[in-house]
């Protein structure tokens, strides 16, 4: 790669902190993720009323998802304070509520929330096994249903979308086994496959609380 790409490159990560350039250049990429919406929904057997965790929520573009009260957890607070804005009561959506804070943390597992349904959408990718370990761990703690994993196809067909995964700011992007093994520990894996949103290929995994 010459130094004019890797400049490239790196302003293109470096817009990424951006919520707003986030969401469009996702939207660019992977669409509205229709697929994704109904796949979780599906996966997750949601019904209405019920309460959803969305671990890793990033800018909260996947808050729509639920069927009923909702939370969304990051550390991340450029993201979430933008979430608020675009997806929780400051759209009218009082019911949704965005936390900037570590799911991992004590002062989280100590209020004693319990979730029937939770996900996690493209984000283990971005975390060390050690960190899924933990997060994973958490979310366990707090659900008592079902439990779904998206994230990114680190081996898709598509060039186009090789190249894509090649510019993510992940540094951990893991065959799907490998997404599989991070889980089984904590939860029951039902179903696993491979599937693309548009131009992104992704992974998806189908959990149950273990007994």
């Amino acid at each position: 790669m010459t130094a004019t790409n890797t400049g490239l490159v790196s302003k293109l990560k470096d817009t990424l902190d951006n919520p707003r350039l986030f969401n469009l250049l996702q939207l660019a990429v992977a669409g509205r993720q229709n697929i994704t919406r109904r796949l979780i929904r599906e996966g997750l057997n949601l019904m209405p009323g019920e309460r959803l965790l969305d671990v890793c929520c990033g800018t909260g573009e996947f808050a729509d998802v639920a069927l009923g009260p909702y939370l969304g957890i990051d550390i991340n607070e450029k993201y979430v304070e933008y979430a608020r804005q675009e997806y929780g009561e400051g759209k009218g959506h009082p019911e949704r509520e965005f936390l900037a804070e570590d799911i991992t943390g004590t002062g989280f597992l100590t209020r004693g929330l319990t979730f029937p349904k939770s996900m996690i959408i493209n984000s283990m990718h971005h975390l060390s096994d050690e960190q899924n370990s933990a997060v994973l761990a958490a979310v366990a703690q707090v659900t008592t249903g079902r439990f779904v994993v998206v994230d990114m196809d680190p081996e898709p067909s598509n060039p186009l979308s090789k190249f894509l995964v090649q510019q993510d700011r992940g540094e951990y992007v893991r065959p799907l086994k490998e997404q599989i093994a991070l889980v089984e520990p904590y939860f029951k894996v039902e179903n696993a496959f491979t599937y693309y949103a548009r131009l992104t290929g992704q992974t998806i995994i189908f959990c149950s609380v273990k007994s």
